[in-house]
């Protein structure tokens, strides 16, 4: 089968380059990688003129768009069986799309792949050295995983980097919806995955670099604000049932995991 990875970016500097670096040096190099530009003012432009790699890809978008509009048109511009998003300052371990890959073309059951990713800062220093999954592991339903997520008051999968995806499936469930920034990710997991059997494979296959910056108490109001609206949507969807006492939980949780 063969695998892409689409970069989605907008003043992607200083990182980008040591991102692109982790996506072309993998032990299962890509066949495919796309990068979409989006009205970058950093110099992020003139870099990717200079890349010369025939699996790069560059697409410039013709006038700045919102984040979510930028990932959508990077992922329906693959051609690959599978796929993976990768943000301009996050980081591959070098294993992370042969581990992935071969999980997914194993079982055609699954749609997805979500593993373990590191956080790392500004620096790179790492923060932690293990993140997500919960104690969901192995193959199962997605229901489940969104459940448990939502119990949590976390998303359990992890960050785009940390996942992989059979791309049909994946531009199908499309478009990414950033009308609760904070939980973007999780509720296109979420549609993508509900009635679908995904892998939780506990393994480090990314590196997740979060911003400079405190974390203020009107943030994580916001954190808080959106979490509880992805679950409101998607037990309005169908895809989350939750029993009163489990609705209760949600809300004490995703209010402990934004403080």
């Amino acid at each position: 089968m063969t695998v892409g990875v689409v970069i989605p970016v907008h003043n992607g500097l200083p990182y980008l380059p040591e991102t692109l670096a982790t996506i072309l040096n993998q032990t299962r190099p890509p066949d495919e990688v796309v990068i979409v530009e989006n009205g970058s003012t950093d110099g992020t432009a003139e870099w990717l003129a200079t890349v010369d790699d025939p699996r790069v890809r560059v697409i410039v978008q013709s006038e700045l768009v919102a984040p979510a509009a930028n990932w959508t048109t990077a992922v329906n511009a693959a051609t690959t069986d599978l796929v993976k998003l990768v943000c301009a300052d996050d980081l591959l371990m070098p294993t992370a799309l042969e581990v992935q890959a071969a999980a997914l073309a194993s079982d055609p059951e699954l749609v997805m792949v979500a593993s373990y990713r590191k956080v790392v800062g500004p620096d790179g220093k790492v923060l932690a050295e293990k993140r997500g999954l919960g104690d969901l592991r192995g193959k199962i339903p997605g229901s489940t995983a969104v459940k448990s997520c939502a119990l949590r008051g976390v998303n359990a999968f992890g960050e785009a980097a940390a996942v992989m995806f059979r791309r049909a499936e994946l531009q199908a469930a499309m478009p990414w919806d950033d009308s609760l920034p904070y939980v973007i990710d999780l509720d296109l997991y979420s549609r993508l995955t509900h009635d679908r059997q995904v892998l939780m494979l506990p393994e480090v296959v990314a590196a997740f670099r979060i911003s400079a910056g405190a974390w203020t108490r009107n943030l994580s109001a916001l954190q808080r604000e959106h979490f509880n609206g992805w679950v409101e949507r998607e037990r309005s969807r169908g895809h989350l049932h939750l029993s009163r006492a489990e609705l209760a939980r949600a809300r004490v949780m995703a209010a402990v995991q934004a403080s």
